[in-house]
């Protein structure tokens, strides 16, 4: 399938991701497939298309349910990757 089409199904089945930050203290991911490693400095997350790192202090991970995820803490920096 097209990179293309891909992402136009993806929009018409609300698989895409969406981030919806508060401040640098609360991150609440939509369309999270699964936690890939969490501890207090780091949360990696995958998502249908790509690999989300949440970075800082404090971290912690609540409300994993119908496929988002929330995350508190210090947030530093928040790193995207694409999946190929």
């Amino acid at each position: 399938m097209g990179k293309g089409l891909k992402r136009t199904v993806q929009g018409w089945v609300y698989l895409d991701t969406y981030l919806h930050m508060h401040g640098n203290e609360q991150l609440r991911i939509e369309n999270c497939r699964r936690i890939l490693e969490y501890n207090e400095i780091l949360v990696r997350l995958q998502t249908l298309d790509m690999i989300i790192e949440i970075w800082g202090t404090d971290l912690r991970v609540f409300d994993y349910n119908d496929s988002s995820v929330s995350v508190t803490g210090k947030i530093s920096s928040i790193q995207l990757t694409e999946k190929r």
